[in-house]
């Protein structure tokens, strides 16, 4: 299983009127841990269109288990994988952690990968996920 960890410093912008995070910033975390994952593995967003045509990868679920307050100032580490591939749906995993070693929470994001399709009402149309990108992700 490859992970992706990043470094975050929790800033004011991040806090509500208690300087405690406010929840909405975990799953700008989130996407942002997806989105720096899949770009370690050779898969940014131009990438995933170049090499096998998708759109992009919408969001299906989401979800946290809040374990310790985050507070101002604190310093955090945020780790991200894959937890599954499910046919055409996958899931990414994200820990984040303070840095006396206590979890602050876990979350995940269930997805799906997309094509544009004019023919349909939404315009777009999930795909099955390609054995070659699934294979970026296994050690």
């Amino acid at each position: 299983m490859k992970e992706f960890v990043s470094e975050i410093k929790v800033e004011w912008a991040h806090c509500d009127f208690a300087g405690i995070v406010f929840y909405p910033t975990f799953y700008i975390w989130f996407d942002q841990g997806t989105e720096r994952l899949f770009r370690a593995n050779g898969l940014s967003y131009p990438e995933l269109g170049e090499q096998f045509g998708i759109d992009g990868m919408p969001l299906l679920e989401t979800g946290t288990a809040y374990k310790n307050a985050s507070k101002l100032g604190a310093d955090l580490t945020i780790t991200s994988w894959i937890d599954a591939w499910e046919g055409k749906t996958f899931v990414v995993r994200h820990r984040i952690m303070h840095a006396d070693g206590r979890e602050a929470l876990e979350g995940f994001e269930r997805r799906i990968f997309v094509i544009k399709d004019p023919a349909l009402e939404r315009g777009i149309k999930a795909i099955a996920v390609p054995d070659a990108l699934r294979a970026r992700f296994t050690d």
